[in-house]
């Protein structure tokens, strides 16, 4: 059996899903303001992967319901 990492995008409170009830596959980290680039001068989040990490997480406080619905 192999144990399911929690310290990931999907579960932080900085991460906002897009898709399925906004927890899909892809989605955009919060943790800081958007940045302007010369592509996009209004700003931007970066976009992330669920299952990316970095040294920025926080458990998102209904992390534990989401891994109950994924493990059932």
């Amino acid at each position: 059996m192999t144990a399911r990492r929690t310290d990931t995008c999907y579960f932080c409170k900085f991460w906002i899903g897009q898709g399925v009830r906004e927890r899909g596959p892809k989605g955009s980290c919060q943790r800081f303001p958007p940045v302007p680039t010369s592509r996009q001068p209004e700003g931007s989040f970066p976009i992330t992967l669920s299952t990316d990490w970095c040294g920025e997480w926080q458990r998102d406080v209904g992390a534990g319901e989401r891994v109950a619905e994924a493990s059932a």
